[in-house]
């Protein structure tokens, strides 16, 4: 009995001395706060934040301001030097590819919490606010950059193959014609193949930005311009080879709206 009772008061002074221990390193740390996150991009209209986070969360794709993700973890109490820790991902649409990066940037400072506001400049700096005032605001107390109202992955459409099954078969038959007397025919129809692809490219680049801010309904705007593309891939096949069936039936199409 003597023995259980000692063991118990052990266990309730260990007890006691880990609640103490832990209430002193509770004194050590600042208060801190969950501020929503937004990104604000002001990039060129061929690039676009593609992925953030600060210290750690996730901030989604920076854009106009309309995207918010929960939370990052801020002081309750602004103090100078005060930092965060921010990556990023911008995507180049029209070269293709992109990059990353990631820098510990100061903090604006803030009298009281609000919304934190993460701006992207066009500079490639970062500015970091937290404020319960929105951008847009005039009395708004971060960065009065413009904030381009883009689609970049409209106004930069990717390389893609637009061609149907029977488009590609043709330009198989064409390529392997075009390449029957060169030194190394396989080489040869990849290097056409590769044109092809590129002047696709071209097609979609002159036609499709039309549709990401045309007044038109989008969907409509969006067949036009295939029809377009395709009328201007198999133009150019019937340049090379007039006797194709096909060619009977080309037209020249006017441009899209």
């Amino acid at each position: 009995m003597r023995k259980r009772f000692c063991r118990s008061l052990v266990a309730a002074f260990g007890v006691v001395l880990m609640s103490a221990l832990a209430a002193c390193e509770s004194l050590g740390k600042e208060p801190t706060f969950g501020a929503d996150l937004t990104g604000i991009d002001h990039l060129a209209d061929y690039l676009s934040v593609s992925d953030f986070s600060v210290n750690g969360a996730w901030g989604a794709q920076a854009g106009k301001g309309g995207r918010t993700t929960c939370c990052a973890v801020i002081p309750e109490k602004w103090h100078p030097g005060l930092k965060a820790h921010v990556k990023w991902s911008v995507s180049d649409w029209k070269h293709g590819g992109g990059d990353f990066h990631e820098a510990d940037v100061l903090v604006d400072p803030y009298a009281r919490l609000g919304h934190m506001w993460v701006h992207f400049l066009a500079d490639g700096s970062v500015r970091i606010v937290v404020t319960d005032i929105g951008p847009y605001a005039p009395d708004y107390p971060g960065p009065h950059d413009p904030i381009p109202q883009k689609e970049p992955w409209s106004m930069y459409p990717p390389r893609i193959d637009n061609r149907d099954m029977n488009e590609r078969f043709v330009d198989i038959d064409l390529f392997k014609q075009q390449c029957a007397s060169a030194v190394t025919p396989e080489a040869c129809e990849k290097n056409l193949e590769k044109r092809s692809l590129d002047e696709q490219l071209v097609d979609a680049r002159r036609y499709l930005p039309v549709c990401a801010s045309t007044a038109v309904d989008k969907q409509d705007c969006i067949r036009s311009a295939e029809e377009h593309m395709r009328a201007a891939r198999w133009a150019r096949r019937c340049q090379d080879k007039p006797h194709l069936p096909a060619c009977a039936t080309v037209k020249v199409v006017p441009t899209v709206r």
